[in-house]
């Protein structure tokens, strides 16, 4: 609090109101109401001026302190989940959009990435069937492991899929010498959307040029219980077209599951168990659809 003082004194705020929203110090001034909150990453200023360079203009004006970032206080409109996820990807196909550009990549660098997702897929399968057998050899089942059995077919199905993707991913991209990449915000989600008279998207903390697959992807990861994925991805397509390659390797990451962290609070593990067939339920319906739009 200390160091907050002191930067309300070096800008000569005359504080009218002050409250906290987690890590978010707001305050009110004779000049207007600013945010303000500890700086992050050094290079933000870079990452910013770079968006705006390409013309990606959803963005808030950050001054810098030796401590903390500022920046004006926007009013937020009150508005449903599903408009401002509609909004979020909007935006995120525009940034992918104006920030593309293509990377050297070399046969080697192609191999150990498809190496490695091929690990994560056989390690996450040989996981997946330990837990089985282990449930396997219990007299009685409790109800969270009855619900990982009864729907076994369905996890072992995704990981399947997700090793027949990557495959047809990896028959294309050994072929080429560059991949499509495009800056990332890299942990989207909607509350870091403010729809206001202009949207803008906050929290670069994360942002690196990687393929706009990733964006998408943990967008969709993080997000799947309140969006329809298929109306978004079609609101993404047509503003930023992915490459096959491309949709292979966003259909492979997404038909992985997360490990089950077991505890010893049954309703706990209920949910956790629910919540992933749900989400590869939700995965495994886009997928089919996508398939069936494009006869593929």
């Amino acid at each position: 609090m200390n160091e907050l003082k002191k930067i309300i004194r070096k800008y000569g705020f005359n504080v009218k109101k002050y409250k906290q929203n987690g890590k978010i110090h707001i305050i009110s001034t004779d000049s207007g109401t600013y945010c303000i909150k500890k700086k992050q990453r050094e290079d933000l200023d870079k990452i910013l001026s770079y968006l705006k360079a390409k013309q990606f203009n959803n963005i808030l004006n950050v001054n810098q302190d030796d401590e903390y970032e500022i920046t004006n206080y926007i009013e937020e409109l009150p508005v449903l989940n599903e408009d401002k996820a509609m909004e979020a990807i909007y935006l995120m196909s525009m940034l992918h959009n104006k920030t593309t550009f293509y990377k050297s990549i070399s046969l080697d660098d192609v191999k150990c990435f498809y190496e490695n997702q091929v690990d994560k897929i056989m390690e996450l399968k040989s996981y997946f069937d330990n837990l089985c057998y282990i449930y396997d050899s219990n007299l009685f089942l409790s109800p969270s492991q009855y619900l990982f059995i009864r729907n076994i077919t369905v996890l072992f199905n995704a990981l399947d899929y997700s090793k027949f993707y990557i495959n047809k991913w990896y028959d294309i991209a050994k072929n080429k010498n560059s991949k499509r990449v495009a800056m990332n915000h890299n942990n989207l989600e909607l509350s870091h959307i403010i729809m206001s008279n202009c949207s803008y998207i906050l929290n670069w903390n994360h942002a690196k040029i990687d393929t706009p697959v990733m964006d998408l992807y943990r967008f969709f990861r993080k997000n799947f219980s309140y969006i329809n994925i298929n109306s978004l991805f079609g609101v993404y397509s047509s503003k930023y077209q992915l490459l096959p390659e491309e949709v292979f390797l966003l259909f492979s990451h997404l038909l992985l599951p997360d490990k089950i962290e077991i505890a010893s609070n049954e309703i706990n593990n209920i949910k956790e168990i629910y919540d992933m067939y749900s989400y590869l339920s939700v995965v495994m319906d886009f997928i089919s659809e996508y398939n069936l739009k494009y006869n593929k």
